[in-house]
């Protein structure tokens, strides 16, 4: 089985003041170079999902010859990054990550790509019903159909091709626990608060 992983790296971060989270500082190296580290043993190939040429261009030097997916849709959030992401990958299964999440767990991704074998999806679930859409594990080809349905509906929400699919699993946050027990895979950074916790530390 070819395992894909696809980062998302295409979001504006306004609440960072449009600072490219992907290139925050993060031990030594910036959090994409830090993502790749962690994904390049899991993965058979790495594919980059950015929003224009410009983004390219930034990141060229950070990614090394990972091939770069561009945006065809704007203003349609994370879903457009997915399905260009997802149409440029040569793996049954993908697991996709945000380019603000500095703890993935290589233990956490190899349990989810585990879950989802045979399955359209593996996604972590909190008790409160909550989930993680980018830090799962999806079958490429339903993947792609639901996306181009959800979009050509007008439909930007994330988790919108996942309710389409029907074999799903959710997989509960005490098999995480084990592998991750503070669960800081999940964290990310959305606000300058974050940035400089993690530029801190």
């Amino acid at each position: 089985m070819i395992r894909s992983s696809l980062i998302l790296v295409g979001g504006r971060a306004k609440r960072l003041n449009n600072k490219e989270k992907a290139l925050i500082p993060f031990r030594g190296k910036t959090i994409i170079e830090h993502i790749i580290d962690v994904l390049e043993g899991l993965s058979d190939e790495i594919i980059i999902s950015i929003r224009n040429d410009y983004q390219k261009q930034i990141l060229k030097g950070h990614v090394g010859n990972l091939t770069m997916a561009v945006d065809r849709y704007s203003d349609v959030g994370p879903l457009a990054g997915m399905l260009e992401g997802f149409k440029a990958v040569k793996g049954e299964y993908v697991f996709v990550t945000a380019c603000d999440m500095p703890y993935l767990d290589a233990g956490v991704i190899q349990l989810l790509f585990e879950c989802a074998r045979g399955h359209d999806a593996a996604l972590p679930k909190w008790e409160d019903g909550r989930m993680e859409p980018l830090c799962a594990v999806y079958r490429t080809t339903p993947m792609i159909q639901e996306i181009k349905k959800a979009i050509k509906n007008g439909d930007r929400f994330i988790l919108a091709p996942v309710f389409k699919m029907k074999d799903v699993i959710y997989v509960d946050m005490e098999k995480i626990r084990r592998i991750d027990p503070k669960l800081r895979i999940f964290v990310n950074i959305n606000t300058v608060e974050d940035m400089e916790r993690l530029t801190g530390s």
